[in-house]
């Protein structure tokens, strides 16, 4: 029977934990110990992570999916043994099946709505619904368009558990030394690749309206230098929400989505985490984002 999520602290925790044990006896998620090597760069711990399971995870895009006669959408309807939660009457709380990590969640819209379609104050209501329910922190990140390395046509947001030691992902830790204020769209140069961000660090921002207010305005910038048909991946942090425009969506075969844009790469294999590693992390983001002057253009020109 689905389950609604309520507000009582801790308790979506057990529900993930349980939902997650049986989904793996049941074999119906596909997991692997992953083996993640840190790299320092700019004064950041930057992660490359082996995923095995990514391996036996399609790798077509979401319209190259669409095309073929035979697709058929994991989410509508969704397998019952990776439901976790209701989440209203408009999104349901799923595990994800080619999980990177232990109680990897999607949030997907209860009924079809096109990934890459811009969120909406109901999907951060989903969020927010989600992360006060669950006594960890999490990074919460939308792949929206061709090149954002999403793989499914089906609206959804995607959150895993923020890594031991870690608060806050590497691009994002170095977009927060940019002095932005709270409530303005900032770009950071320090990062090697465009990107459009708000601090959340004001009570009012963390709120369905104000989330998407923050991601409304980071949107307005990115659309205004790259155009309504850019690709693009959004990181949200309990700290900030950063946007970053996507040239393609991948680098020498890795392919790369928002935990990438992140500073987390994934690797489906031991030779892409070699390759990685020896390019150097930013190098290989800085190819599959834009330059970031273009982003500190439209930043500057929105103020005259």
């Amino acid at each position: 029977m689905a389950q609604k999520i309520n507000h009582i602290p801790k308790r979506l925790d057990s529900l993930v934990r349980e939902r997650y044990a049986s989904a793996i006896a049941e074999g119906a998620l596909l997991f692997s110990d992953s083996v993640v090597s840190s790299q320092r760069e700019q004064g950041a711990d930057f992660e490359v992570r082996y995923v095995p399971a990514l391996a036996k995870r399609p790798s077509s895009k979401p319209s190259e999916k669409q095309a073929r006669g035979d697709f058929v959408n994991p989410f509508l309807p969704f397998d019952p043994r990776l439901h976790v939660a209701r989440i209203g009457s408009t999104h349901q709380l799923l595990l994800n099946k080619y999980c990177v990590a232990p109680n990897h969640l999607l949030i997907t819209t209860s009924e079809f709505k096109q990934q890459g379609e811009p969120l909406t104050a109901s999907d951060f209501a989903a969020v927010l619904d989600t992360v006060s329910n669950l006594s960890q922190a999490h990074i919460v990140f939308y792949n929206s368009g061709e090149e954002s390395g999403a793989s499914q046509p089906h609206k959804h947001l995607q959150m895993l558990p923020m890594p031991d030691g870690m608060s806050s992902p590497p691009s994002v830790s170095i977009w927060l030394r940019s002095t932005c204020k709270a409530g303005q769209v900032c770009s950071s140069s320090d990062l090697p690749f465009a990107n459009f961000g708000c601090r959340l660090e004001s009570a009012a921002v963390l709120s369905p309206t104000g989330l998407y207010t923050a991601y409304s305005a980071a949107l307005q910038r990115l659309v205004a230098a790259y155009g309504d048909s850019v690709s693009y991946n959004m990181v949200l942090t309990p700290l900030a929400l950063v946007l970053f425009p996507r040239l393609r969506g991948s680098w020498q075969g890795v392919s790369i989505n928002s935990l990438g844009m992140a500073g987390l790469i994934l690797c489906k294999s031991t030779k892409e985490m070699d390759l990685v590693k020896g390019s150097g992390v930013l190098g290989i983001l800085s190819q599959v984002g834009f330059p970031p002057e273009s982003a500190s253009q439209a930043i500057h020109s929105s103020k005259n």
